[in-house]
């Protein structure tokens, strides 16, 4: 297969059409990134298949919606081979109410999808600089780009009760050339900020190139899946339980600040950071804050070491208490959260033989000293603000977990001192 001009020439005019429009037309554009590490601690981080990807997606006040997505696969399991897709999509919702509580809306979906060496690796390996992770260099798969059509649809039912929502989703997209989707989900929606749910998902193989075949058989069959959106930022997170494949991803509303502020106090707070440990290892921070209630998820993944043929995938989820004595209003507001909960530790050799998987007790105490008003930084109907935390966590019979890797004793020490900065955002439910 060659890259022939007209191929070149139509990747380029997705680009700039998506990079000009978007920003002009549209009421909504969050742009962001998503990875197979976010974890949430559960599965084996693996890191193969689905392995990066950017996105933007605009949406203007009638429901038109325009979606671009660029992604990169790898396989380092059985071929050493790379390649990338990319897509442009437009669909519009045509909406029924038939009853005050009940939505039905079917969206269809057409647009272009191109797929083969769009030059990902670059990009890929910046992003494990940043990150201090081990850069992948893989051969690719495709010698050219294959420039190909996308049809599908959406179809949603949705019954309201109050501030939640209940319904039903069903997915279907096809690129004849690429591959098949289809997808059923049951979810539920709290206060248009959180969702989560159950469904399966299909695909079916079109192209039938080697490279394909460990990420179509990861991200397939039953899962589970979170999203949260604020004005500002939104996130999503899917397990697959069957395979262990996990994908989140991150991004932000760049023009979520012309939203009017109607912020007044918080009803309920998330909280999302970076820790290190005195070893560098790097550990996310997700939590629930309810009045002083905290419910807080660590995990941690990758190689042991860089080059290691071990990597780790580490996940502490716990409950506590925080005290906040200090005025909302004052710059400096010091806190200081109690925990204890489930450590699980996973190790895996060669990204395929589990050598550790176990849980262990975990407690903790985290200092934390909040910068900044909690109303300093308000869009729309929640407030933005920083805090750095030091906590101390100790768990319990962890020496009992020994392996050869590098490093794994400072992995698995039964005392971890951890530090560094989250973004806590306080919600307003009031004023949606």
């Amino acid at each position: 297969m060659h890259r022939t001009p007209t191929v070149r020439s139509l990747a380029l005019v997705i680009i700039l059409l998506a990079s000009t429009l978007l920003p002009l037309l549209a009421t909504s554009l969050v742009i962001g990134t998503g990875n197979d590490w976010i974890t949430m601690g559960f599965g084996n981080n693996e890191d193969d298949g689905h392995s990066f990807a950017v996105s933007a997606h605009a949406t203007v006040d009638n429901g038109l919606s325009l979606l671009f997505d660029l992604d990169g696969y790898t396989d380092q399991r059985e071929v050493d081979l790379r390649y990338s897709t990319l897509s442009l999509s437009l669909s519009y919702p045509f909406t029924y109410r038939p009853h005050p509580s009940l939505e039905l809306s079917l969206s269809p979906l057409v647009g272009a999808h191109l797929a083969g060496d769009l030059g990902l690796q670059t990009l890929q390996n910046l992003l494990h600089r940043i990150l201090g992770r081990d850069e992948v260099f893989l051969g690719e798969a495709y010698d050219g780009v294959k420039g190909m059509v996308l049809l599908g649809a959406s179809t949603q039912a949705a019954v309201t009760l109050g501030s939640h929502r209940v319904g039903a989703r069903v997915e279907a997209a096809t690129v004849p050339l690429w591959e098949s989707q289809g997808d059923l989900s049951l979810f539920w929606q709290g206060w248009d900020l959180i969702r989560a749910g159950i469904g399966y998902h299909a695909r079916f193989d079109h192209d039938h190139h080697p490279v394909r075949t460990l990420e179509l058989t990861q991200n397939r069959g039953l899962y589970l899946f979170s999203t949260y959106h604020t004005p500002l930022l939104h996130t999503a997170w899917t397990i697959w339980p069957e395979t262990g494949f996990s994908w989140g991803s991150f991004g932000f509303d760049v023009l979520a600040f012309g939203q009017p502020k109607r912020f007044v106090e918080a009803d309920l707070s998330t909280v999302n950071g970076i820790y290190y440990d005195t070893a560098g290892y790097q550990t996310r921070v997700s939590a629930l804050l309810y009045k002083g209630f905290l419910v807080q998820v660590h995990y941690s993944n990758g190689p042991t070491a860089k080059g290691a043929a071990f990597r780790r995938n580490i996940g502490t989820w716990s409950v506590g208490w925080q005290w906040e004595p200090a005025n909302p209003s004052a710059l400096l507001r010091p806190s200081l959260s109690v925990l204890a909960g489930v450590k699980r530790l996973n190790l895996v050799e060669n990204y395929s033989t589990v050598r550790i998987d176990a849980l262990r007790a975990v407690a903790g105490v985290e200092a934390g000293v909040g910068l900044g008003r909690k109303d300093g930084w308000v869009v729309g109907n929640s407030a933005y603000h920083f805090r750095f935390g030091v906590a101390v966590h100790y768990t319990f019979a962890s020496t009992s977990l020994s392996a050869p890797a590098l490093h794994w004793d400072q992995i698995n020490r039964p005392l971890t001192l951890l530090f560094g900065l989250a973004l806590q955002i306080d919600h307003d439910f009031d004023a949606l």
